[in-house]
């Protein structure tokens, strides 16, 4: 791992959205971000998309999971382990970031 790797919190961590970053809807399930401090863009589909909406408030990966799962056809387990990848993709585009 890299030195310049944002460690990444266990998984029962409360996530929240970086401020540096501003949001810019591309289609009604599609959202694009900005993250002004790396000038990084980054296009979400219709999932991320309703992660990112979901991460207005902090919200642990079981919160997450219990949301997405009463919306989509998904198994439990599948969600769980999809969402953690999901959740270091968004740290470590430093676009979330654990609440203390």
């Amino acid at each position: 791992m890299s030195e310049h790797a944002p460690h990444t919190p266990p998984n029962s961590a409360r996530w929240k959205r970086t401020a540096s970053v501003v949001q810019a809807e591309m289609a009604p399930e599609q959202a694009a971000l900005l993250h002004l401090g790396t000038g990084q863009y980054h296009v979400l589909n219709e999932v991320g998309t309703h992660i990112w909406t979901l991460l207005q408030l902090p919200r642990a990966p079981d919160e997450l999971c219990t949301a997405l799962c009463s919306e989509y056809d998904v198994d439990p387990q599948r969600c769980a382990d999809e969402v953690a990848t999901y959740l270091n993709v968004l740290h470590a585009a430093q676009l979330i970031e654990p609440v203390r």
